[in-house]
């Protein structure tokens, strides 16, 4: 049963007390204890960071599988084919890391909206097609680059504790970030602001 981002995020604010009990002391197995949302609340786990990767990447794949038959733009197609072989290829090497040391994804809040926001904007694509789909889809993969950068910085770079992870996040960063670039040009190409 998914539990809708307004429930999680009371759930959060009502285990906030729980959380300043476990700040003025409480153990580490009363912190594993608690849900999901309390747990949220400290950063996200190395678990937690390899299902937010896959999640991340899966969700521009999904964006990218649409364009070859509703883009107009051959810069359109072009970048749509370059994020899909990009993201197939971290997932295949998020994968490659999770299974040399032995770590599980383990889906928390942020992958979650991953794949809620990614649903609903795939919906949104799918019903546009020529320069409506082109003009969509990059406003839609600028938005999306600038908000795993953030994360990536933010949230996960500070969060992980794997080396073996730190080592993908810092390695795919620069590709985050030249995918936002490169969207950018495109969205210029288009004749767009």
């Amino acid at each position: 049963m998914l539990i809708s981002r307004t429930t999680r995020r009371i759930l959060a604010l009502s285990l906030l007390s729980v959380i300043g009990c476990h700040r003025r002391g409480a153990t580490p197995s009363a912190v594993a204890s608690l849900p999901e949302p309390a747990r949220a609340m400290r950063g996200p786990t190395d678990a937690n960071i390899a299902a937010i990767l896959l999640a991340a990447n899966n969700t521009d794949i999904s964006y990218a599988r649409l364009a070859p038959s509703r883009a107009q733009s051959a810069e359109v197609k072009q970048f749509a084919e370059r994020m899909l072989v990009d993201h197939t290829g971290v997932n295949r090497l998020v994968n490659d890391v999770i299974t040399r040391i032995g770590l599980t994804p383990e889906d928390n809040t942020t992958s979650l909206d991953f794949r809620d926001e990614s649903s609903a904007k795939r919906d949104i694509l799918r019903e546009l097609e020529g320069r409506a789909f082109d003009t969509t889809y990059i406003a839609n993969e600028i938005s999306y680059h600038t908000k795993l950068l953030a994360a990536i910085d933010n949230v996960l770079l500070p969060s992980v504790r794997s080396a073996d992870l730190r080592q993908v996040l810092t390695s795919v960063r620069p590709a985050v970030a030249a995918h936002l670039t490169h969207a950018q040009q495109v969205r210029a190409s288009l004749g767009l602001r």
